[in-house]
């Protein structure tokens, strides 16, 4: 190592020195000249108990290894149901090469606002409490990366860690009491565990407006201020648009060098959201001294930008934002149940009640990632429309909430649709709703839509309706048509059918168990679906399809996914509040026969991945079991 970065401070000052020489393209902009950076990401797996909201302190996320490294400097309030399809950038810290082996994250329950979708109009309040019943306060988790693939962070590199709040492991709800018992199960791995889109927020700064296809221009950096928060996080990114990358600035869509171009006039320190991908590579050195050639690796991570939105297309500049799915229209009014509003100042509130969205001839309607200047009317926002709202709020009593966006802006996000299929036509489908927009469709008034929720209609285009057959569950992501239109309903733009969703097996054992599995092994753990301290929850849902374990002719088998890249499998000490995590299904047996030793009880199992009928198999790319030690 050069002799001027022996110490931290030489070594903050030589990475900084070099930062500003590094290529755009290369990475994140980092501390990349004599550390390395950790780029941690949060995510969530959805629970088949599903949450409306689920707000809770995230305290801190912190590296262990040599020495311990803090990846937020404040805690910030986070709602884990808004992470089942993105992952959120915590931070891009500065950070001594090495091993880390371990993370310890906090969370804090004293003030958390869990909300349970039981299809009642504003859902149902739970209090979270402890194994034992007591109110939850703040709960630190060891979360143990796999001992033969720590996090490695390379001199002058950069590495992501990528950590998953499994939901469905982590709460039993219990409606009666209106309580959930929580047990925090968060995964951790070193590899991608998912394949989902990246959301990092925060000021931007060095915008160049050039060519896109250069190395060394048309690139910009980001502050990183997690989630809604106020307080910035560690580190800065650079980000890497492309040519086809889509711009909303301010309210106005544009792409590519347009877009940069605007993004450029806006100025340092605005507060901007990128949407991307995040992407780990090895890129290897050869030099050679003394007629000796020697060559070294390095981890190299790259943000790549699909859509950017800035300015006031993000807050401020006198919008309040209001975010959330629409339950009803009526006239130039939206409703919206269980919103999340944040002020023009930052300030972030969970709206638990009503909140009356007002529209007009002079709102500006735009849709996430559209790219091009086109007009919409306010009859494109309808029931299951996912909404950025921005204009005037105003709150009343118990949660309720009004917004005055007649002069200003709503941002139509994608939204989902899940059903079982009733009929199947060319290039179309009807389904029978089960969900939309993250929503039971209960509580949703479809009145004057031009939509029923039992025979809803779905183009899909040229999409592959092959195993999308009557009676089989499919989850499709799009846009619903305008309010008041003539059927089709909703334009997708993807599908996952039974052969692509994300099935998830629950079981819970009430009191424990000690022998859960009839057998489990290197080639497949078969569950013992007959065993008698199973408790309420022993089902597969594989969209809006439930199938009771307990009534399938044979045992659910898990068995290793063959092909997913991504994968994390976890066992969960609740006692200890630890979790050992590894990256492959070999690893996590053998530890597994280790610990089952006959006095260990089972209280929980959630596997995820493809589940095949006929063989009663599921593919898991995760599995978590919970033990009571």
């Amino acid at each position: 190592m050069n002799p001027s970065c022996s110490s931290l401070h030489s070594t903050m000052r030589c990475a900084w020195g070099r930062l500003l020489l590094a290529p755009a393209v290369s990475v994140l902009l980092a501390l990349a000249a004599c550390n390395g950076t950790a780029v941690v990401t949060l995510t969530s797996t959805p629970s088949q108990d599903n949450f409306l909201a689920y707000r809770v302190g995230l305290v801190s996320v912190q590296l262990e290894g040599k020495s311990a490294l803090k990846i937020l400097p404040a805690s910030t309030t986070v709602d884990l149901t808004t992470l089942t399809d993105v992952s959120e950038v915590l931070g891009a810290a500065a950070v001594a090469k090495g091993d880390y082996k371990s993370a310890l994250v906090t969370l804090d329950y004293s003030a958390a606002q869990i909300v349970y979708d039981d299809g009642s109009l504003n859902g149902v309040t739970l209090t979270p409490v402890g194994a034992n019943g007591r109110a939850l306060g703040q709960i630190q988790l060891t979360v143990n990366l796999d001992p033969s693939d720590s996090f490695s962070v390379t001199s002058k590199g950069s590495s992501r860690l990528a950590l998953n709040f499994n939901l469905a492991a982590s709460n039993v709800v219990n409606l009666s009491a209106a309580t959930v018992t929580v047990t925090p199960v968060v995964a951790a791995s070193a590899l991608p565990i998912d394949a989902k889109l990246v959301r990092i927020r925060g000021p931007i700064s060095g915008v160049t407006s050039g060519d896109l296809t250069s190395t060394t221009s048309g690139s910009f950096s980001m502050g990183i201020w997690p989630f809604n928060g106020t307080v910035a996080g560690a580190g800065t990114l650079a980000v890497v648009p492309s040519t086809t990358t889509t711009y909303e600035v301010n309210g106005s869509a544009s792409t590519g060098t347009a877009g940069e171009g605007q993004l450029a006039s806006l100025g340092s320190g605005t507060l901007t959201v990128v949407y991307g991908t995040l992407t780990s590579a090895q890129q290897s050195t050869t030099t050679t001294t003394a007629g000796t050639a020697s060559t070294t690796s390095t981890s190299l991570v790259t943000f790549t930008a699909s859509q950017v939105l800035a300015g006031s297309s993000v807050q401020g500049s006198g919008f309040d934002r209001v975010t959330g799915t629409v339950s009803a229209r009526n006239g130039d009014t939206l409703t919206v149940e269980d919103g999340t509003l944040v002020a023009d100042d930052g300030v972030e509130t969970f709206l638990g009640g009503t909140t009356f969205v007002i529209v007009g001839p002079n709102t500006l309607i735009t849709e996430l990632g559209q790219g091009v200047a086109e007009f919409f009317t306010p009859q494109q926002v309808t029931v299951g429309a996912s909404i950025d709202a921005f204009g005037v709020a105003s709150i009343q009593s118990a949660g309720n909430a009004t917004l005055d966006a007649s002069a200003g802006r709503v941002r139509l996000d994608t939204t989902t649709a899940s059903g079982l299929v009733t009929a199947q036509g060319t290039g179309a489908l009807t389904l029978n709703l089960a969900f939309l927009g993250g929503r039971a469709i209960t509580p949703l008034d479809f009145v004057g839509s031009g939509a029923a929720p039992g025979a809803y209609s779905v183009t899909t285009g040229s999409l592959d309706l092959t195993n999308s057959t009557v009676g089989a569950p499919v989850i499709v992501t799009g846009l619903p048509s305008a309010f008041g239109a003539v059927p089709p309903n909703f334009t997708a733009s993807t599908l996952l059918d039974p052969t692509t969703i994300d099935a998830v097996l629950m079981v819970d054992w009430s009191a424990g168990t000690a022998s859960p599995f009839a057998t489990y092994d290197s080639t497949a753990i078969d569950v013992d679906s007959h065993n008698s301290s199973i408790g309420a929850r022993h089902q597969i849902q594989v969209g809006a399809q439930i199938i009771d374990i307990v009534g399938l002719a044979s045992d659910p088998l898990i068995v290793p996914n063959p092909t997913s890249a991504n994968t994390v499998y976890s066992i969960a000490h609740l006692q200890s509040t630890t979790v050992e995590n590894f990256d492959t299904y070999d690893a996590f047996i053998t530890q597994l026969q280790t610990e089952l030793n006959g006095t260990t009880l089972v209280t929980g199992l959630t596997a995820v991945g493809q589940y095949t009928a006929s063989t009663f198999s599921l593919a898991a790319t995760s599995i978590t079991l919970s033990l009571n030690n």
